[in-house]
C-alpha cells in the first residue's frame, strides 16, 4: 500500500510527531511519501537533511499543483492530511483524482474545518480529547471510519540518574498566548539557584539570559542535556520516553505529568486557567517538591517511562496504523 502524507509545519511538535510516525513505518509494507508545507526558509535545509538521514521520501514546501502531480502520477492508494489548514485542499484533490482521503486530528478541531471533516473517508485522532470532539460532532459515527492513533516514539532505556539540581528545557512555540506562562517559569528559575532554564523555539525570547537552541527536529540530541522538559504535546512525550520529567506548560499550567492523573492517550496539555502570579506560586511549590522528595521523583520518572512504553511504543502504533489502512482500503473498495 502507498500513502501520501501531507501536513503543515508549526512549532507545536505535531510536525515532529508525524515524522516519527513515518519513521516507525519505514520497515513495513506501507510506503509513505511525506509532504511538509510552510517550513520557514531558515529551517528548510535542516528538515531536508533530517528526513533524508532516516530514508524518508519527502517533498518540502511544494505547491498545490505539485501535490496533485504526485498523487496523479505515482498512483497512491490514499491521502492522509494532518493539518486543519489543508483539509479543504485534501477534499478537492480527493474529489478530482478519485482518491480516498483521511483527516488526522490533533489537539483542537477548528470549527471552519467541520464541513471538510464530514467529507473525509476516515478520521484519525491522536488524543482522547480530539477523539471525543469528533464523536460529539458526528454522533453517531461509524466506528470503522474513526480511530485513535496516539503519538508514537521509539522507546530507549531511561536515564533515572539522581537529581542534584533541576535543568529545564522549554521546547515549543512562544506565541503571545504562551508568553505569560513561560515568563512565570523564567522568573521562578531566576530566583532559585537550584534551577536553570534553556529554550528551544522559533527565536530567543526578548531579554532571556539562558541558553538558547535554534529549532531542530532532532529532539533527542538536545533533550539529553536536561532532566525536565517543559512545554506541551509531543515534546513532553519524547521527554518521558527518555526518562525525563515532563512539565506541562502551554497557555496555562498543568504541573508535572503523571500517568495516574491522565486519561487514555492524554494530549500533554493543560486546560486549567490561572493568573501569572498563581502560576509562579504553583511552579515554585512543584519544583521544590521534586528536589525535597527524590525517591518520589525517581518513581515518577520510572512510571512516566513505563507509560510511554506501554501506550506510545512506535512498534505497536505502527501496526495499528497499518491495520487501519488495510481495513479502510478494503471497505472503500467493497
Amino acid at each position: 500500500m502507498r500513502a501520501l502524507w501531507l501536513t503543515k509545519f508549526d512549532y507545536s511538535g505535531n510536525t515532529e510527531a508525524v515524522i516519527l510516525w513515518a519513521r516507525g513505518l519505514l520497515s513495513r509494507e506501507l510506503k509513505i511519501h511525506l509532504v511538509l508545507t510552510g517550513i520557514p526558509s531558515s529551517l528548510l535545509g535542516v528538515y531536508k537533511d533530517y528526513l533524508d538521514k532516516y530514508g524518508l521520501k519527502n517533498s518540502l514546501n511544494i505547491g498545490t499543483q505539485q501535490v496533485q502531480n504526485l498523487l496523479y502520477y505515482s498512483r497512491y492508494d490514499l491521502l492522509h492530511v494532518y493539518h486543519t489548514d489543508l483539509y479543504a485542499l485534501a477534499e478537492n484533490l480527493s474529489s478530482s483524482l478519485k482518491i480516498p482521503w483521511l483527516a488526522g486530528c490533533f489537539n483542537e478541531i477548528n470549527h471552519s474545518s467541520y464541513p471538510h471533516l464530514t467529507k473525509a473517508n476516515s478520521i484519525t485522532c491522536c488524543s482522547s480529547a480530539s477523539l471525543q470532539a469528533v464523536k460529539d460532532l458526528f454522533h453517531p459515527y461509524r466506528k470503522i471510519r474513526l480511530l485513535l492513533i496516539p503519538f508514537g516514539v521509539s522507546i530507549k532505556p531511561g536515564n533515572f540518574s539522581p537529581l542534584d539540581r533541576l535543568d529545564i528545557l522549554y521546547a515549543g512555540p512562544l506565541e503571545q498566548n504562551c508568553t505569560a506562562s513561560f515568563h512565570a517559569l523564567n522568573e521562578v528559575v531566576q530566583k532559585n539557584n537550584f534551577c536553570s532554564l534553556s529554550v528551544m523555539s522559533e527565536q530567543r525570547p526578548s531579554g532571556f539570559k539562558g541558553s538558547y537552541y535554534p529549532w531542530n527536529p532532532d529532539l533527542t540530541g538536545i533533550f539529553n542535556h536536561y532532566n525536565i522538559i517543559a512545554g506541551s504535546g509531543f515534546h513532553l512525550l519524547q521527554g518521558i520516553a527518555m526518562g525525563k520529567i515532563a512539565l506541562i506548560l502551554n497557555e496555562n499550567y498543568g504541573g508535572f505529568f503523571s500517568p495516574h492523573s491522565t486519561v487514555q492517550a492524554h494530549d500533554f496539555r493543560s486546560g486549567e486557567q490561572a493568573e501569572k502570579g498563581e502560576i509562579q506560586k504553583l511552579l515554585k511549590r512543584d519544583l521544590q517538591t521534586l528536589l525535597e522528595n527524590l525517591p518520589n521523583t525517581k518513581k515518577l520518572q520510572q512510571e512516566n517511562w513505563n507509560y510511554a512504553m506501554e501506550n506510545h511504543n512506535m512498534e505497536i502504533i505502527g501496526e495499528k496504523i497499518i491495520r487501519f489502512y488495510s481495513r479502510a482500503n478494503h471497505t472503500l473498495k467493497s
